[in-house]
């Protein structure tokens, strides 16, 4: 049987109780999850612990749970953070919700130069995808949540920063993929992979470029181009199983 999920902050861990006061998660749990007294829920710091509670009380002010069982926070020792130069809505959220569900630790908007027009124009986006990524991340129970940063431009990424950076680009025919093991394979945790995808006209020349000048990697993907939100979770597939087989 699958229990409900949420996220909190370590303050809100008192003794062995918790208690939840947020509106929105307390309107999910009553409404849509039909909470109630003598219930489990499940609850992640994001930090240190996951948390197996019985429901004490909750109302629509507040939700108070007794703490039956703690479990420290398993966090991955190599952490996969996906650029991903922003496309339109649907598209976007796509790759957001999906990303998360494989494990990407962090999701970073990139503005590209064919990036959609006006697509970052309304306040609320950022707001909207890491609800997105809040959703997903409580959907499949991982146990940390999937941070999505401010949008960057590309002149702006640094690859050097990361063990190891990615661009795959249409003009690389196919994915060097022994080299991608190899790489994989000398890799020390605790450890950083970037990858970077273009948005649905590509990258530029010019763009692939500047990244390759920083260190970083440009790879294919096979024969057949893919769509931005296709290359975005094929990537983050092959280098999850990758990394999964090398543990």
């Amino acid at each position: 049987m699958s229990h409900p999920y949420f996220f909190i902050s370590p303050s809100q861990v008192t003794g062995t109780r918790i208690i939840l006061s947020d509106r929105n998660e307390l309107k999910h749990l009553c409404r849509v999850l039909r909470c109630k007294q003598g219930d489990i829920v499940y609850f992640s710091d994001n930090e240190k612990s996951v948390y197996r509670t019985r429901t004490l009380s909750i109302d629509k002010d507040e939700g108070l749970f007794e703490i039956e069982e703690k479990h420290a926070l398993k966090k991955s020792r190599i952490g996969k953070t996906l650029f991903q130069c922003v496309l339109k809505k649907n598209a976007m959220e796509f790759v957001i919700q999906k990303s998360v569900e494989i494990g990407a630790s962090n999701i970073i908007p990139v503005i590209s130069s064919r990036a959609v027009p006006d697509i970052l124009d309304k306040k609320n986006k950022h707001q909207r995808w890491q609800k997105i990524a809040d959703e997903a991340a409580k959907q499949c129970k991982r146990q940390s949540r999937c941070l999505i940063g401010e949008p960057v431009k590309i002149a702006n990424i640094d690859p050097s920063s990361y063990s190891l950076f990615y661009v795959p680009h249409e003009a690389v025919s196919a994915m060097k993929g022994g080299n991608l093991i190899s790489h994989l394979m000398s890799l020390k945790p605790p450890a950083n992979i970037g990858v970077l995808i273009g948005p649905e006209g590509g990258l530029s020349e010019d763009e692939a470029s500047l990244l390759e000048t920083k260190g970083a990697v440009i790879t294919g993907l096979g024969k057949n181009i893919l769509r931005a939100e296709t290359a975005s979770i094929y990537f983050l597939s092959v280098l999850d199983f990758l990394l999964k087989s090398n543990n």
